[in-house]
């Protein structure tokens, strides 16, 4: 039985070399998560690598010399320590596969009470704080005018998450 290494792929190809290492036996682990973010105005979820371009794989450098894995179409190089290629411990892989089945919202999409800045139409300038999601497009903020709050729906374009909420 082999051990886990991690492997730099050139870029965009992981998926190239992924299919070029699996066809020598060698397996393959590039973690994703789904990550809610937004997308041109709209609120969605996308599947995203964890480590964009690295790769994790398994092999017996005793039966594929690391020459062989090193000189397949999408890899760059092996993550090195000195002058052997780092050996991923078999923990670190195990937590990587349980972390990929987890959903994660990105930290510039607000949640229930965090404060906006509206940044475009009438309310332009003024602080916000963010209630709800009101379909794919629009959400729910609460404005406060001449001090009463006012539930207003805006596109999720007019309007960021404001630093003041961290």
């Amino acid at each position: 039985m082999g051990n886990w290494y991690l492997l730099y792929c050139k870029r965009g190809q992981v998926f190239r070399a992924i299919e070029n290492l699996e066809r020598q036996n060698v397996a393959c682990l590039a973690p994703t998560a789904k990550i809610e973010k937004m997308v041109r105005g709209k609120r969605t979820t996308v599947t995203e690598p964890l480590f964009p371009n690295y790769l994790f794989v398994n092999f017996d450098p005793e039966v594929i010399h690391t020459t062989t894995i090193n000189s397949t179409r999408g890899v760059n190089h092996f993550i090195r320590f000195g002058m052997l290629p780092a050996i991923v411990p078999q923990p670190v892989i195990d937590e990587l596969v349980n972390v990929t089945e987890q959903e994660f919202i990105a930290p510039e999409i607000p949640v229930s009470g965090d404060t906006v800045l509206i940044t475009e139409g009438i309310f332009k300038g003024l602080q916000a704080i963010y209630k709800e999601p009101d379909g794919e497009k629009r959400s729910i903020l609460l404005v406060n005018i001449l001090n009463t709050e006012a539930t207003k729906v805006l596109d999720n374009k007019q309007f960021i998450k404001s630093d003041l909420s961290n």
